[in-house]
């Protein structure tokens, strides 16, 4: 083992968790000499440093995969992906809390560095174990964050997304045991070999549907997503931006390494007329559901932040179509949208935020007359919605043509329609969603209410607003900025 290399290799969540100590000791030492908590702008900009730092610590990693040791790869997959995550993960840092949420907030920002620590160990492992234990790292930082005001509702989200999260580990942990006992290894690239050799053993079957529900609640895919509306409700709009973005980025990260390395021996297939059991019919099952449950029971919800949980629910079927399709074009559109997804909600919960801050509640009414009191959300709020609902020229028109062509391209042969079937039902329900989503935008733009003025944003959270609207009109303009690093990626994990 090169422990040289390998402390390079882990600087950067290194950097992040002596961030996190050093917001820790500050939040202490000003609380005991100043009998008074220290404020959100001096733990924020604490938090950009150690992100910006970790970011560049990551610019100066070996590219050398598993050269310092075999539990972390530092291929380019897991580059771009922790890339990535650390580029929302610092967006939701310069996410506010409210005034409520405002106590405390070192230790605050310091779970949020500790959840963005676990999420980059996440995305750079080929070792199911440290798998398993970097995602329960960030899932325990992100039950606390959602309980953090300590309020009734915030209570009940935290304990909600607590108990449903224990249940998708304790699912996930005993499917690796089985895969383990199938294997006797741990390592995705040794498992992919075994099941090469043996691709019909239901002990590596059964262990990999356990998994694929584990994942599955990461993801918030139905059925597993009865926990998202209440947290994307009850916890603080910090904490679920992070949730939102980061966290969804990492686990589309995830699953397209591990499905790649260790199971394209037990894919299957999900292709209309010539459907076998594997993963990709798994996947496609769930890649339905979830589409039909988020897209009809988002157009029920008159709360903005529920409506966002359902938009969530919807957006990870459009993410397992990709999938689906088991190839390097499709999974790259499926990293490219989920980034470009994670922007837009990340944004859209920052006007809410904004909104619930100077109206007291996230009712959709709540946004009437938006574009009289503050045109700079307006015209924001405008550009992430359209986003989600993939409206040309923005980034999220580009990430879901991406997705259905190239799911198409990589499934349709001559005389089999492939997954037409999934796409179809996926453009027909994305264009429903334009209903949800042009509902608020026609109260922020149409309606009037009491008010002529919102108060002045704090400079972060205006900059975090500001910032994930024009990263939206870039990528629409040229999206070439970020896929042709992910469509590199992921070819060189998937040729």
């Amino acid at each position: 083992m090169n422990y040289q290399i390998l402390l390079l290799q882990l600087l950067p969540e290194a950097v992040l968790v002596f961030t996190a100590l050093v917001l820790l000791g500050v939040s202490v030492g000003v609380e005991s000499k100043r009998s008074r908590p220290v404020t959100p702008r001096l733990t924020i900009g604490i938090a950009t440093a150690g992100i910006v730092l970790a970011f560049v610590a990551l610019l100066r990693e070996p590219a050398q995969a598993g050269s310092g040791t075999p539990l972390v790869a530092m291929d380019l997959l897991a580059r771009v992906g922790k890339g990535l995550a650390l580029a929302l993960g610092l967006l939701a840092v310069w996410l506010p809390p409210a005034r409520g949420e405002s106590r405390n907030v070192g230790e605050f920002h310091a779970l949020m560095l500790f959840a963005l620590a676990g999420l980059l160990l996440a995305a750079g492992t080929n070792h199911l174990l440290f798998l398993f234990v970097s995602l329960e790292l960030a899932s325990l930082s992100l039950y606390l964050l959602v309980g953090f005001p300590r309020t009734a509702k915030a209570a009940e989200a935290s304990m909600k997304y607590f108990l449903f999260g224990a249940v998708s580990a304790a699912f996930m942990w005993f499917g690796l045991s089985l895969l383990y006992g199938f294997s006797q290894s741990a390592m995705l690239p040794v498992i992919g070999a075994k099941l090469g050799a043996d691709p019909g053993s239901l002990l590596a079957m059964a262990g990999l549907l356990m998994f694929l529900a584990g994942i599955g609640f990461k993801l918030a895919a139905a059925p597993f997503h009865y926990w998202a509306p209440d947290v994307y409700q009850g916890g603080p709009a910090t904490s679920v931006a992070l949730v939102s973005a980061a966290s969804k980025l990492v686990g589309i990260v995830v699953l397209v390494r591990v499905l790649s390395l260790g199971f394209q021996a037990a894919a299957g297939s999900a292709d209309w007329g010539n459907m076998t059991a594997g993963w990709s019919l798994w996947l496609a099952v769930l890649a339905a559901v979830s589409m039909i449950f988020g897209n009809l029971l988002a157009l029920a919800q008159t709360s903005m932040r529920r409506l966002l949980a359902y938009s969530a629910v919807a957006n990870t079927g459009y993410l397992l179509t990709a999938v689906v399709a088991n190839g390097s074009k499709s999974s790259g559109a499926a990293l490219f949208h989920v980034v470009v997804y994670g922007l837009a909600t990340l944004g859209a919960l920052a006007v809410t935020a904004a909104v619930e801050r100077e109206r007291g509640d996230d009712r959709i009414t709540s946004f009437a007359g938006l574009i009289h009191r503050s045109p700079f959300q307006a015209v924001c709020l405008l550009v992430f919605l359209a986003s989600l609902a993939g409206i040309p020229p923005l980034a999220g028109f580009f990430g879901k043509f991406a997705i259905f062509s190239s799911v198409l391209a990589e499934s349709t042969r001559e005389g089999n329609p492939g997954l037409v079937w999934l796409v179809g039902l996926g453009a027909v329900l994305s264009a429903a969603s334009l209903y949800y989503y042009l509902t608020v935008i026609k109260q922020a733009f149409v309606f009037q209410s009491g008010q002529s003025d919102s108060g002045r944003l704090p400079a972060s959270h205006a900059l975090c607003i500001g910032v994930a609207a024009l990263a939206l009109v870039l990528l629409g303009l040229c999206p070439t900025m970020i896929s042709a690093s992910i469509a590199r990626a992921v070819g060189s994990l998937m040729p």
